[in-house]
């Protein structure tokens, strides 16, 4: 892509500058620049503000407070030094400034290009391809730690898998990490992890190789082209962590992964351990969910065959039947017993009726008619009469007598008392 499309085409000034910086981005990597620190001026966010000058030109440079830390140097004016960083462009002002990534007092210039020759000559190899690099085991049970066993960083590594519970095993090989002959300590390290066999048959899954960080003639030994070619020919999966997240190492580049701290390794290590474990859990989860329902599913269905069953049954078909006939027992019981009330009920109305029209009571009740007709007799009777001291008078036929009239026509009377019956005359009348 061009600068610029055409001589006479017209750019604002923003959109100049974002191009500008773009070509800068692209056509110029990161790099070394040698020179001598002045205007130094450190502020409170922990930045720090600097030119790097020769006798030819001066940049502007900043140290940002992260990349600080990984530098161990007391930077000051007059300083000769080695600053390692990529041009950025600030859009606002319009300049260009130098970020700073790694300082090297200019003593040891002499490392630092041994140091891009063999990263040249090793990456035209093709030690560095991304496609030789093999994957990092999510859950390595057995892994190998090259570092010095009373360094820090061995301490964070632990202490990281400790509190994040990894349940795996972790083998220390100690090792000089710098000086004399630590480099190849650390290539002896690697074979004996490579060649190493357990008793039931098994190797290490995971390698890694560790220290703190330093100057760079502190991590030499890591950029030692044994120990990068050891750790490409490796047959372990190989996790490199050396330094601080500034730090760039051969061994590095030639690992199947850099890690920036030998923390980040731990994390690394047992944050695919974690995951899975999270996995299995969600995993164990939704099995046990599927398997209720299933279990539910089946329950119900067997509950559904089971009411089939009894309902099919000849124990259920008998205990219907009971049913049922236990209901027209109770209907029979019932519509007998409407029925015997029924005819009870009209048995005594017969009766009542037939009490009414019964001889009995016609013969009672025409006995107390002659009881009462005898009463009345008794009343009337002439005999009673009689005895209250009347008499009675009959003719000769015996017809009674009852008018003076029918007495004068007869001549004689026949008088009737009480206690016997006399004859009488009739006489003149006045």
């Amino acid at each position: 892509m061009g600068f610029l499309k055409s001589s006479d085409e017209i750019l604002g000034v923003g959109e100049f500058t974002r191009r500008f910086k773009a070509l800068v981005k692209l056509q110029i990597p990161e790099l070394w620049l040698r020179g001598e620190i002045s205007n130094i001026k450190p502020y409170s966010s922990g930045h720090t503000y600097f030119t790097i000058k020769d006798a030819d030109a001066s940049i502007s440079a900043v140290l940002f407070k992260g990349y600080s830390r990984g530098i161990s140097l007391e930077l000051r004016d007059g300083m000769r030094i080695l600053a390692f960083g990529e041009i950025g462009v600030y859009e606002v002002k319009g300049t260009y400034q130098m970020v700073v990534k790694a300082i090297l007092p200019d003593g040891v210039g002499d490392l630092a290009a041994r140091f891009e020759l063999l990263k040249k000559k090793l990456s035209d190899e093709g030690l560095f391809d991304v496609g030789r690099k093999r994957p990092i085991p999510q859950t390595p049970r057995r892994v190998a730690v090259i570092t010095s066993p009373t360094g820090a960083a061995v301490r964070d590594f632990l202490k990281i898998l400790r509190r994040r519970a990894w349940k795996g095993e972790v083998y220390v090989l100690p090792s000089r990490v710098q000086g004399e002959g630590s480099a190849g300590e650390v290539v002896d390290k690697i074979r004996f992890a490579q060649d190493y066999v357990f008793e039931d048959g098994g190797s290490f899954d995971l390698l890694v190789i560790t220290r703190g960080g330093g100057s760079i003639e502190d991590l030499w030994t890591f950029n030692e082209e044994c120990v990068a070619r050891a750790v490409a020919s490796c047959s372990i999966p190989t996790i490199s962590a050396v330094g601080h997240e500034i730090d760039f190492t051969l061994c590095d580049f030639a690992a199947d992964l850099r890690a920036e701290t030998p923390s980040a390794a731990a994390e690394l290590i047992s944050s695919s351990a974690i995951e899975l474990r999270e996995r299995l859990l969600r995993n164990e989860a939704d099995l046990r969910n599927s398997a209720f329902c299933i279990l539910d599913n089946l329950r119900r269905k067997l509950e559904s065959y089971s009411n089939m069953l009894s309902l099919h049954a000849p124990d259920g078909k008998i205990n219907s039947m009971r049913i049922m006939l236990d209901e027209l027992e109770s209907r029979i019981d019932l519509s007998v017993h409407k029925n015997v009330s029924h005819l009870k009920s009209k048995i005594s109305d017969f009766l009542l009726n037939l009490s009414k029209y019964s001889p009995a009571n016609k013969i009672g009740s025409y006995r107390e008619y002659l009881l009462s007709m005898e009463k009345q007799l008794e009343i009337l009777n002439p005999e009673n009469t009689l005895k209250r001291g009347f008499a009675m008078a009959f003719d000769k036929a015996g017809k009674r007598i009852v008018s003076a009239k029918s007495a004068s026509s007869n001549k004689s009377l026949l008088l009737r008392f009480r206690d016997g019956e006399v004859g009488a005359r009739v006489g003149e009348t006045s």
